[in-house]
């Protein structure tokens, strides 16, 4: 539909033709503006509704008409344009259509486009306008068609053809409508001759169709009035009528009359005379038709039809060898494989070219395989017959002339004796083309056409055709119309079933129920049509077995002969069946190489070396009488054939599973035929095996072709190759030694056999006949194959089934050696249908009947001596697979309600059980059963017996019931009785000791796993030794490993039968009995033969669990290390997971009996291999290490280790696991636990295990560590307790225990500690005093290093470290635990405290602590544990602590702390303890070098006095030594002393600190720190605390000596130490020389300093800091004492006071260094006035001459006496020091200005000076800080004056005027002013 707007298209189109049409045509111009008007005037948009309005008025063409008639190309091409656009948008007025029609006709000579544009209108007018389009109206139109369709133009005519056939079929399309809508008017049935001439458009399409039948015949037509059309275009719209409306045309009786008066007679008279291809094609098409829809009212012209077909294909004058007719030259560039081509006009005998053969065979090719039509079509004509009314055989007739074209060419059948040959010939490969016979491959894409030649409509000649193309089509007819026949009857006798066959789909087979439904009428003409039509349905398929089809067309093939088979059975046609199941049998199997190999065996060519005879019937029938001689007779076995190589290409493959289909489908009625069909099945399996075999061999061989190249037997002279061999060595057509051939030949076998296990899963479907002839029919082919005497039930049966077939079966699988057929079928049928043997499935008679056959002819095949191993094998897996398959369904008779009721009876009564588990035994036993020989015991059968026993246990073990006592003898049979020999033939691990040991131990274990709770008490037990007995064997050590592992299973078991409490069992406690001397060995003996009650009882459950766990107890003391260490491992992890189900009786037994001995055993052994390793006594331990070594070598290929050093670390590990596991024991919190006999005891014992393992304690050490439980423990924990343990220690004894530990050990026992600390045992002091002693014992003497000996007592014998820095540290990261909890128990004493801090020093001075660290602002990790201990001691005085007072635990913890401090300084060589003069002499330094005197004694030895270090540290310099080793610990252990100094939180703290000389040691550390640090970045830290703590404490000491007389003289003591050593401090930090020091009170140190005084490392501002705090804190210190104690020095400073002096008047002499002038040169804007006392802390740029200005600034303060006057004697101490120092930097001044003359001094000097000047001028010195008793009166009054200092200074100050300075000058006159002052005063 169009969809452009049609008013602004139209109004564009009439304003284009006005102005083309105003000049010439003015008629024109005037009707398109009247258009346009119409057009404006309308309101509507939409093209639809505009459209709809146009419609209306008639005026809207007459433009348009107008210049179609103007003769003017350009206006008529316009109007033709307009007036498509008018009609597309139906905008034409219904009464304007017949002119539009007839304006079109006045223009169809003016163009093509204009033709073109008409053809377009034509069809729309005729669809679109329904009610104008009618009568001669019509008429019109396909006058314009067929006008148009006689153009030249070739798009003209195709095009008005193509529009000429739509108009024709929408005539009848409208005749459907109306018939529609006249449809409740009609009668079904009634002649409609006058109601076809009355209605419009039946009318119309009766006078089309009547024309059309007119025209064809070459006669005139009457309605549309034409004289010649073209005949072929005629036949083209007959069949465009037929295909489209034939219902139509057969719905109406007037046309169906024109149709049988006018067409049929024309067809049938076609024939009579040669024609045009095309007209023929056409023809035949209408024929086809003719046949297909209309041959219930054309009858008589159809059957007319058929018949001229079939003598048409059938014509006896045919030469299907002729040619010609066909264009020259013409090659089969499509077609490969045929050599020739012949042309489509090679005319027949009768004239008639090919061609017409050719169509009327694919007609009837179309009809045969349409199956309702050919069903009709016979019901129709040959079907008339039945009845006797007339003799009418037209289908018959057809299959016959068909089946005679599909055979007529024997030349496509193969030269092939050997059944359907392949698919391609031998030897040739894909795409290879030939020209014989035998090359040719039939099939679509070498024998067909590229079209159809019906479908040619186009061409005028016939094409060229393959030779077989006619054969093809005819065969391809027969073959659908086969499958036609399957579809219409197989659905209605067909049962959908599901087979027995696990993982089977539903499948179809045949039902007698259903076989009356093929009585139907309709049915029953379908079996006449298969009756009379099977000979020549075989006949066809006879041929074409023979010829080389392609894949598509067998495939097709297949399918049809199965079906064909199925169809014959299902209506009984016994004789068609079994010909047709025949052909299919024949067919699969190569007759000819079958043939070939019976000859070779008959004349003995087989490898080796003796042939197998034929079968006879007779003679194999008195063998089964008589064993002996058939034994007797038995020709030797082979593994292969020589001589003769066949198999079954893929063609027979399908072939046979056809064959299987038809077996399947039609299993119920096949009865004794299941014998031959099984014996062909049974063949055919064993050569697709055998060309599976000899596929995978060529191709491993490289290639190589034949039986030898693919044999695996032994070599043998082998016969020549039969003359056939060549054409059937490879059958499949595939290259010989390709991976392809065995690959495919795989797939086929693993295909087939499936299709084989899906049959005889059909069979029971199928009816109990079925079954019983599948299973008697399997037996005796199987007898046939194994040799095995047959079943005496089964002679007549078996003549029965032999009497059905000639085929003679070859026992190919005995000469093999294989699995045979027969009995892998029997046991797929058995055990997919045991139900029904067992009876559980209703009919109980034949059901005993298949089991009593089966098993029989099972167990005489499993048991026969002289059977071949691989059937043995077979049927003994045939048995095991039935049983099991029967064990399932018992196990489902609870749960199954459609099982019979006395199966389920049997079954709850054990019967049934003991029936299906009998056959088991009876293999193990070598007993077949009655009438059989006794037969052997062979270990393939007995390891298979014990897998399917096994299996049974794992599939229904919970359905055994009552035959447990069956499987565990079994078990016991084979645990008790040698094994049986294998035989030669069998594999190299059943001939090695064990095997069935390693078979039977699966059932076991997999009764522990899962059906424990079905065993009674006493088999539990049974169950328990077993495993013993299984874990203690030496022949499988995986096995067993897997006895210990079941051990869970036992465990799990019995814990739930003791998930409730128990009650009390009365027995007496295992602890007791100890304690009143009983063995353990007899304890435990006890246990294993105490009478058993119920297993509810306490006491049994008790019995149970001991017996359990001690023998996983004695296997832990096993010789092998994996027995060992895995039932250590399960044990504990029993008792860690079960343990809390336990009860007091039985964890008292579990501790003393099993736990604590065995860690005793494993420790005691560990220290015997040891010693014996160490002492090197290795013939006691050689043979054990040497098998367990060469063991792992041989599991790994890898050589191990030392043997003795291999068992040695094996005792190690299993120590260290036993010792864990004991540990995990008592860390659980078990209440129960607790409540054992002796239970501190056993804590203790559990302990000194522990101690025995960390520390290394020989085997009389470790006996001693399980004491008697009546000993009590040692708790007490002296002060000296590390020390004595060390003291108490014999000689050579740490040297002893050196080599019995080892890395491992130590990080074991490191783990048992650290799990007994993290134990739950938190109520009991006593116990964790227990624990803390064997804590510090521990740490005591694994840390322990005698003196005599070097580092190379901590080495084992690979040189590896026992004792590490990680193994000390995870040691001592347990402290803070134990510390804890004994703290919390009240129980952490002073003493305690000391002890731990013995055991860090001990720790610390260890031979494998480093003496530097990697990084050296860190820590070692030992160290940072010692320090955590300490810092644990500073926090001891907390609530609940034992310890004196918080004071006591600070003093205590600071005391160490300081020596940690200063432990790099203490254990400095003796080359470098004089570096730091007083403080390296200190007693808190000389305290701890006696404290670490071992770490000094190893530095003075590295380090000797000539300053050479050792060898070994040689090249690291001392500082990089000792520094960065403790530097870290000191300034950490500094940094927390700091704090505790200045946070110190009474005076208490602070006294208690001052009198035990922690307050001393501080003030030392923090000295040391500050003038040598060891962390320069922390020196500013160390100054802070130094300034915050040390003045502010000295301050707080005074206060504290005063408020308690009573301790006043040790308080002065101690203070007057604490003076000295800040002063020292001081002194250090000011960097003053030692022995400035050391002078005399009346000495002054008047000398100048040396080069490197004052290189202390601080800066001046830190060392200003100090120096004003101290200076400060001492002036305080004397102003409270004069405040108190009145005038006078204090005797506590009296030491002090001249040091504190000395370094002042020692600094104030600093900036007279030239190297200070020259650094201060740059100095210019030194302060120039302001307070002496002020503060010059903020001079931190200016260095050294800032502390000079300092110590002068300190002086002058001291030397005054006004203000805040100092005490006399302070001043006369300080005021001489300052005249001193002033003179000499005035002398100094006064010489540097007379050497520089006029030249400027450095303006520092200048401010020195001025610095000193201005001092003197403001000091008012005190009267008797320089009074003189000598002297003139003069001088003695100027000495007294406030100006003393001045007067002193005199002669300077003068001399100071002779050298004038403008900067100095003015105080100088001011200094003389003052003195003139004083003078006059």
């Amino acid at each position: 539909m169009a969809t452009t707007n049609i008013g602004a298209l139209l109004l564009g189109e009439l304003q284009a033709l006005s102005a083309e049409a105003r000049r010439k045509h003015p008629e024109i111009k005037e009707a398109a503006e009247r258009v346009i008007v119409v057009l404006r005037g309308i309101a509507a948009t939409s093209s639809g509704e505009i459209a709809k309005e146009l419609a209306a008025s008639d005026e809207v063409i007459s433009p348009f008409v107008l210049g179609c008639k103007s003769s003017n190309h350009k206006l008529a091409a316009m109007s033709v344009q307009c007036l498509q656009q008018l009609i597309s948008h139906r905008a034409v007025s219904p009464r304007s259509i017949a002119q539009t029609l007839s304006t079109l006709n006045t223009v169809i000579h003016l163009g093509v486009d204009i033709q073109v544009k008409i053809l377009q209108m034509v069809l729309p007018l005729v669809t679109m306008y329904d009610g104008c389009v009618f009568g001669e109206t019509l008429v019109d139109a396909f006058h314009l068609c067929l006008a148009l369709q006689k153009s030249r133009d070739p798009v003209v005519s195709n095009t008005a053809a193509a529009i000429l056939r739509q108009v024709v079929v929408a005539v009848f399309d409208r005749v459907v409508a109306e018939d529609q809508e006249h449809s409740d008017d009609d009668d079904e049935g009634a002649d409609t001759r006058e109601r076809d001439l009355t209605r419009k458009y039946a009318k119309d399409a009766f006078f089309v169709l009547q024309d059309l039948c007119l025209l064809a015949a070459d006669s005139d037509s009457i309605f549309i009035r034409v004289d010649a059309v073209d005949k072929g275009l005629v036949l083209d719209l007959i069949e465009s009528v037929l295909v489209n409306h034939a219902a139509v045309v057969a719905r109406h009786t007037a046309m169906v009359h024109i149709l049988r008066e006018r067409l049929a007679p024309f067809i049938v008279g076609f024939f009579a005379e040669k024609a045009p291809f095309t007209l023929v094609v056409r023809c035949i098409r209408i024929v086809w038709l003719f046949i297909r829809d209309l041959h219930t009212d054309l009858v008589p012209e159809c059957e007319m039809l058929l018949s001229i077909l079939t003598r048409l294909i059938d014509s006896s004058s045919s030469s299907s060898n002729s040619s010609g007719g066909g264009k020259s030259g013409r090659s089969s560039v499509s077609l490969p494989r045929i050599a020739g081509m012949q042309s489509a006009k090679t005319v027949l005998g009768s004239g008639f070219p090919l061609f017409y053969r050719v169509l009327a065979m694919e007609v009837l090719r179309n009809t045969l395989r349409e199956p309702q039509l050919l069903h009709r079509l016979y019901a129709q004509f040959d079907g008339r017959a039945a009845d006797g009314s007339e003799d009418c055989h037209v289908i018959g007739d057809v299959f016959k002339a068909v089946s005679k074209v599909a055979t007529e060419r024997p030349e496509l059948r193969v030269s092939n004796p050997d059944g359907i040959p392949s698919a391609l010939p031998i030897g040739a490969q894909a795409g290879d083309a030939g020209d014989s016979a035998d090359s040719r491959q039939v099939g679509a894409h070498s024998c067909c056409l590229r079209t159809e030649m019906h479908k040619l409509l186009d061409k005028h000649e016939p094409p060229l055709m393959p030779e077989p193309y006619l054969a093809y089509l005819a065969f391809t007819a027969m073959v659908g119309a086969a499958d036609g026949l399957a579809e219409r009857v197989l659905p209605l006798c067909t049962e959908n079933v599901r087979s027995s066959a696990l993982g089977s789909a539903p499948g179809s087979v045949f039902s007698p129920a259903l076989a009356p439904a093929l009585a139907d009428e309709h049915v029953a003409s379908v079996k006449k049509l298969v009756q009379d039509s099977w000979p020549v349905l075989l006949s066809v398929y006879t041929f074409y077995f023979a010829v080389r089809l392609d894949d598509a067309l067998f495939r097709q093939v297949m399918d049809t002969m199965q079906k064909l088979v199925q169809v014959s059975g299902a209506f009984g046609l016994l004789e068609a069946r079994d010909a047709f199941l025949l052909l299919l049998c024949r067919s699969c199997l190569p007759q000819a190489a079958i043939a070939d190999h019976e000859r070779q065996l008959q004349q003995g060519h087989g490898r080796a070396g003796v042939g197998l005879p034929a079968v006879d019937e007779a003679a194999a029938a008195e063998d089964a009488a008589e064993p002996s001689k058939t034994q007797a007779a038995l020709p030797l076995v082979t593994t292969s054939l020589a001589g003769v190589a066949f198999a079954m290409n893929a063609r027979q493959v399908e072939c046979l599973r056809a064959v299987v289909a038809c077996a399947q489908y039609l299993a119920a009625v096949l009865g004794p035929l299941w014998y031959p069909v099984l014996v062909t099945l049974q063949q055919a399996e064993e050569l697709l095996h055998q060309s599976h075999g000899m596929s995978a061999s060529a191709a491993a061989a490289g290639g190589s072709s034949g039986a030898a190249a693919a044999s695996t037997g032994p070599p043998a002279a082998t016969a020549p190759a039969p003359s056939r061999r060549a054409s059937v060595s490879n059958p499949t057509g595939v290259a010989a030694g390709g991976s392809d051939a065995g690959q495919s030949s795989a797939s086929d076998l693993a295909q087939i056999r499936s299709d084989y296990a899906r049959l005889l899963g059909f069979v029971r479907a199928s009816g109990a006949d079925a079954t019983a002839w599948a299973v008697r029919a399997l037996c005796v082919l199987g007898s046939d194959l194994s040799t095995v005497p047959a079943d005496p039930e089964l002679q007549a049966d078996e003549a029965a089934m032999r009497a059905t077939s000639s085929v003679i079966h070859r026992r190919l699988s005995a000469v093999l050696n294989r699995p045979t057929f027969a009995i892998g079928q029997l046991c797929a049928f058995a055990a997919g249908n045991v139900d029904l043997l067992v009876g559980a499935a209703g009919d109980a008679s034949a059901g005993d009947d298949a089991w009593r056959v089966a098993t029989r002819h099972l167990l005489a095949t499993a048991t026969y001596p002289h059977a071949p191993p691989a059937m043995r094998t077979q049927a003994c897996g045939a048995v095991s697979a039935i049983v099991l398959a029967a064990m399932d369904l018992v196990a489902q008779a609870d749960e199954e309600p459609e099982l019979a009721p006395a199966f389920v009876a049997a079954v709850a009564s054990g019967a049934a059980q003991v029936r299906i588990l009998t056959p088991l035994l009876q293999m193990l036993r070598g007993t077949p059963g009655d009438g059989f020989a006794a037969g052997g015991r062979f270990v393939d059968v007995s390891k298979l017996t014990l897998d399917t026993v096994h299996r049974v246990l794992q599939a229904s073990g919970r359905s055994i019931m009552r035959a447990w006592g069956v499987v565990f003898d079994i078990v016991h049979s084979v645990l008790d009785e040698p094994p049986a020999e294998a035989a030669a033939s069998a594999g190299a691990e059943a001939r090695q000791p064990g095997y069935l040991m390693r078979c039977v131990f699966p059932c076991l274990q997999l009764i522990c796993s899962d059906y424990l709770e079905d065993l009674p008490p006493h088999c539990l037990r049974r169950c328990i030794e077993c495993l013993a007995l299984f874990g203690r064997q030496n022949e499988d050590l995986n096995i067993a490993l897997t006895a210990i592992g079941q051990a869970w299973a036992l465990c799990d078991f019995l814990q739930g039968l003791s998930a409730a409490p128990a009650a009390e069992s009365g027995a007496e406690l295992v602890s007791g009995l100890l304690a009143a001397g009983s063995e353990r060995d007899a304890i435990a003996r006890a246990w294993w033969h105490e009478p058993l009650g119920e297993l509810a009882s306490a006491r049994t459950q008790q019995v149970l669990w001991t017996l359990l766990l001690h023998a996983l107890a004695e296997l832990g003391r096993d010789r092998r290390h994996e027995v060992r260490l895995g039932a250590v491992q399960t044990l504990f992890r029993t008792l860690d997971m079960r343990g809390d189900a336990f009860d007091a009786w039985l964890w008292d037994a579990v501790a003393w009996a099993v736990v604590l001995p065995l860690a005793r055993f494993t420790l005691t052994q560990r220290a015997y291999v040891f010693g014996l390793v160490h002492a090197r006594r290795l013939d006691e331990l050689l043979e054990d290490a040497q098998a367990e070594a060469a063991r792992v070598a041989g599991k790994s290929g890898v050589v191990a280790e030392d043997p003795a050093r291999l068992y040695a670390r094996q005792w190690d590990e299993t120590a260290a696991t036993a010792l864990l596991g004991a540990a995990r024991v008592w860390a659980a919190p078990r209440a129960a636990l607790l409540d054992i006999g002796c239970a501190e005891q056993a804590w203790q014992c559990v302990w000194l295990l522990v101690q025995a393992l960390f520390v290394g304690a020989p085997a009389d050490a470790v006996c001693a560590c399980l004491p008697d439980p009546a000993c009590a423990p040692a708790l007490d924990v002296p002060a000296d307790f590390v020390a004595s343990l060390a003291a108490a220690e014999a000689e050579g004894a740490a040297e002893l225990r050196a080599r019995l530990r080892t890395r491992d050990s130590l990080s074991a026992a490191i783990d048992c500690a650290s799990t007994l600390v993290s134990s739950a045992r938190r109520t009991s002091a006593a116990g964790w005093r227990i624990g803390w002693r064997a804590w510090l014992a521990m740490g005591a003497l694994a840390a322990r290093v005698p003196g005599s000996v070097g580092r190379g007592f901590n080495e084992d014998a690979q040189g590896t470290a026992a004792v590490t820095p990680d193994a000390l540290c995870a040691y001592l990261r347990l402290c803070p635990t134990i510390a804890n909890a004994l703290r919390a128990a009240g129980g952490f004493t002073e003493a305690d405290a000391r002890a731990l801090l013995h055991l860090a020093r001990v720790v610390l001075m260890h031979v494998e602590i480093p003496l530097h660290a990697a990084d050296d602002c860190k820590m070692t990790a030992v160290q940072a544990q010692v320090l955590d201990i300490v810092l644990l001691i500073l926090d001891g005085g907390g609530p609940g602590a034992s310890l004196d007072s918080a004071a006591a635990a600070t003093a205590l913890a600071a005391e160490n702390l300081a020596a940690l401090a200063v432990l790099p300084y203490a254990v400095l060589p003796r080359i470098a303890r004089e570096q730091h003069g007083a403080l390296a002499a200190a007693a808190v330094v000389e305290r701890t070098r006696a404290a670490f005197a071992p770490m000094t004694e190893r530095l003075d030895v590295l380090y000797p006095a000539d300053g050479e270090p050792a060898a070994a540290e040689r090249k690291r310099p001392l500082r990089r030594v000792v520094r960065p080793g403790f530097g870290a610990l000191a300034a950490s252990a500094l940094a927390r002393l700091g704090a505790v100094l200045c946070e110190l939180p009474s005076d208490e703290h602070l006294k208690r600190a001052l009198l035990s000389g922690v307050w001393q040691d501080a003030v030392v550390a923090m000295g040391l720190h500050m003038v040598a640090p060891l962390a320069p970045e922390r020196q500013g830290d160390v100054s802070d605390w130094f300034v915050r703590a040390v003045p502010s404490g000295m301050i707080r000491l005074r206060a504290a000596s005063t408020a308690e007389p009573a301790d006043g003289a040790r308080m002065r003591s101690a203070l007057a130490a604490a003076w000295q050593s800040v002063g020292a401090v001081l002194a250090q930090t000011i960097g003053i020389p030692r022995d400035i020091l050391e002078l005399r009170d009346d000495c002054s140190c008047s000398e100048r300093p040396s080069g490197d005084a004052g290189a202390c490392g601080l800066a001046a501002a830190v060392q200003i800091r100090i120096l004003d705090a101290i200076a400060a804190a001492s002036l305080e210190y004397i102003a409270n004492e004069e405040a108190t104690a009145g005038s006078g020095q204090p005797p506590e400073v009296a030491a002090y006071w001249p040091m504190l002096v000395r370094i002042l008047e020692w600094g104030a002499v600093l900036a007279a260094e030239p190297v200070v002038l020259l650094g201060a040169a740059a100095a210019d804007d030194f302060g120039t006035g302001g307070d002496f006392g002020g503060d010059l802390g903020g001079s931190d740029g200016l260095g050294v001459q800032a502390l000079t200005m300092a110590c002068f600034s300190w002086l002058l303060r001291m030397s005054s006496g006004a203000g805040q006057p100092a005490p006399a004697w302070v001043s006369a101490a300080a005021a001489p020091a300052l005249v001193r120092r002033s003179a000499m930097a005035l002398d100094t001044f006064v010489g540097d200005k007379r050497l520089v003359g006029k030249s400027p001094l450095p303006q520092s000097r200048i401010v020195l000076v001025r610095l000193v000047l201005q001092g003197l001028v403001q000091l008012q010195c005190h009267p008797a800080a320089l009074a003189r008793s000598a002297g003139s009166d003069l001088a003695q009054r100027a000495s007294a004056s406030a100006a003393a200092h001045i007067f002193a200074l005199y002669d300077r100050l003068v001399e100071l005027v002779a050298v004038p300075d403008p900067d100095v000058l003015p105080l100088v006159q001011r200094c003389l002013k003052r003195v003139s002052a004083e003078m006059c005063g």
